[in-house]
C-alpha cells in the first residue's frame, strides 16, 4: 500500500499510513506525507470523484488534493464523525440536513438512481436459498411499483448516515464519502437518511421539517414513504450480503478473531434493524402499497424469517 501511494504524483515522501476503520468503511487511510496529513481512499468509478470535487470547491467537503483512476486524496480533517459526537439527536439532524440541502444544490449530475437495477444487483449477489430469493423478488416488485419517478432529480448523497458527517470542536461540519451519490428526487435522500440512521417517528418528522425549512422545498410525504420501503429493503439486503461474505471468507479476512466477530455482529444487527423497520412500515394500514395486498405480503414475509440467523 505504501508503494502504491508513494507512486502518486501528489506525494514526495510518504512517512506513515494507518487504516481508517470507523464504522463499516473499507480501503480508507490516514497518510502522513511531506510533513502534512492526508486522507486517501480507493475508488472504482468517476461518480464519487466528480461529486467530491464539486463539493470540495464549495467547502462542503475537505479539499481534494489529487484524484486518479484508483485513488482519491483529500486534506485530512481532524474531527470526529457525527455518530460519535455527544450532541443530542436534534442537533445531529440539524447539522446533517443542512449538509444534505447543500448537496442537493450542487451543480453536478451523477448517474441516475435505478431502483430496479439496485435491487437486482443485491439479489444476484446474495447467498439466500432459491425460495427466499423468489419471495424477496415478489416483495421487490411491490416496493418498486409506486416508484415511477416524476419529480425532478438532484445530486443526492445516497448514504448520509451520521458517520459520514465530520464535525470539529468549533462545530464546523463536512460531508464525506460520496460513493453512493446519484441523481434522484430529494425524497430518496431523506428516506435513506431516515433509514440508515434508524430514526424514530418524531425524529423523522423533525428531519422533514428541517429540510423544508432550510430548502424552502415541500417534501412529498407519500413518495417519501415509498422510498422508505425501498431503502429499508436494500439496506437489509446489503447488510446481510456483507454478513454472509464475512462468514464465508473468515479465513482470509484481516483482523483479529475478536474484530472479525464484532464486525459480523454489527452487520447482523444492522440487517435485523432494517428488516424490522421494513416490517413495521409494511403494517401501516393506510399505506397505499398495502391496499388489497395484505394477504400476499403476509405470505411473502412469512418465508423470510431472518430472526434465527447467527
Amino acid at each position: 500500500m505504501k508503494d502504491a501511494l508513494s507512486a502518486l504524483p501528489c506525494f514526495t515522501q510518504v512517512e506513515n499510513i494507518s487504516i481508517i476503520a470507523t464504522g463499516l468503511s473499507q480501503h480508507c487511510f490516514k497518510v502522513d506525507a511531506d510533513n502534512k496529513v492526508y486522507f486517501a481512499k480507493t475508488i472504482s468509478d468517476n461518480t464519487e470523484v466528480s461529486v467530491t470535487v464539486c463539493a470540495s470547491q464549495l467547502g462542503l467537503s475537505p479539499k481534494v488534493i489529487y484524484h486518479g483512476k484508483h485513488w482519491l486524496i483529500c486534506n485530512f480533517v481532524d474531527a470526529d464523525n457525527l455518530a460519535l459526537s455527544t450532541l443530542n439527536i436534534d442537533e445531529k439532524i440539524n447539522h446533517a440536513i443542512q449538509l444534505m440541502v447543500q448537496c442537493h444544490q450542487l451543480n453536478v449530475k451523477p448517474v441516475e438512481l435505478s431502483t430496479k437495477e439496485t435491487i437486482k444487483s443485491l439479489l444476484n449477489n446474495s447467498y439466500y436459498p432459491k425460495s427466499e430469493i423468489e419471495a424477496l423478488s415478489q416483495l421487490a416488485e411491490l416496493i418498486l411499483e409506486p416508484l415511477i419517478i416524476s419529480r425532478y432529480g438532484v445530486c443526492c448523497h445516497g448514504d448520509l448516515n451520521f458517520s459520514n458527517v465530520l464535525i470539529n470542536q468549533e462545530q464546523s461540519t463536512w460531508l464525506v464519502d460520496y460513493e453512493c451519490a446519484c441523481t434522484a428526487p430529494i425524497e430518496y435522500d431523506l428516506a435513506m437518511f431516515i433509514a440508515v440512521n434508524s430514526l424514530e417517528s418524531n425524529d423523522r418528522t423533525r428531519a422533514i421539517e428541517q429540510y423544508e425549512r432550510q430548502s424552502s422545498v415541500n417534501v412529498d410525504l407519500q413518495l417519501l414513504n415509498h422510498y422508505l420501503l425501498f431503502c429499508y429493503f436494500i439496506n437489509t439486503l446489503w447488510y446481510f450480503n456483507r454478513y454472509y461474505e464475512n462468514t464465508l471468507t473468515k479465513s482470509v479476512t484481516k483482523g483479529t478473531t475478536k474484530e472479525i466477530t464484532e464486525n459480523k455482529q454489527a452487520l447482523l444487527k444492522h440487517a435485523k434493524k432494517q428488516w424490522c423497520a421494513l416490517h413495521l412500515l409494511l403494517k401501516i394500514n393506510d399505506l397505499p402499497l398495502l391496499s388489497g395486498l395484505s394477504s400476499k405480503l403476509t405470505n411473502i414475509l412469512a418465508t423470510l424469517d431472518l430472526s434465527n440467523q447467527t
